[in-house]
């Protein structure tokens, strides 16, 4: 009976595993149409999509911070984590929320942990 269990449970999250991969790319096409964010962005991560719609996002580590030489163009900023990310930009400066999302066009220049963003 418990060898039973163990695979109906181990079928079944096996299962939900492969809907949820598979329909990732549904889940983005119908939020794209519907002009909602779009990038596939794992908790713990603050991520920039790159406004080329082939090219991945650059992932960056809760509490870490990182730096773009030139800049880095971008259509959205998400925050997953659990802290406040100071977007450092052209034409302007901001501070995103954890769970906030900035979709707008722009260059990224750094970010860096901090909720308060100087000029």
């Amino acid at each position: 009976m418990t060898i039973k269990r163990h695979t109906v449970a181990a079928a079944a999250i096996a299962l939900t595993a492969i809907a949820t991969v598979t329909s990732q790319p549904a889940v983005a096409a119908e939020q794209r149409a519907a002009g909602q964010s779009a990038v596939v962005c794992p908790t713990g991560y603050l991520c920039l999509q790159p406004s080329s719609t082939s090219a991945r996002p650059v992932l960056v580590r809760e509490g870490t911070s990182r730096s773009f030489s030139g800049g880095l163009r971008v259509s959205e900023v998400s925050n997953r984590t659990s802290v406040a990310y100071c977007i450092t930009s052209q034409p302007y400066n901001y501070a995103l929320s954890p769970s906030q999302s900035a979709v707008r066009a722009h260059t990224v220049l750094s970010v860096r942990p901090g909720g308060v963003c100087l000029t």
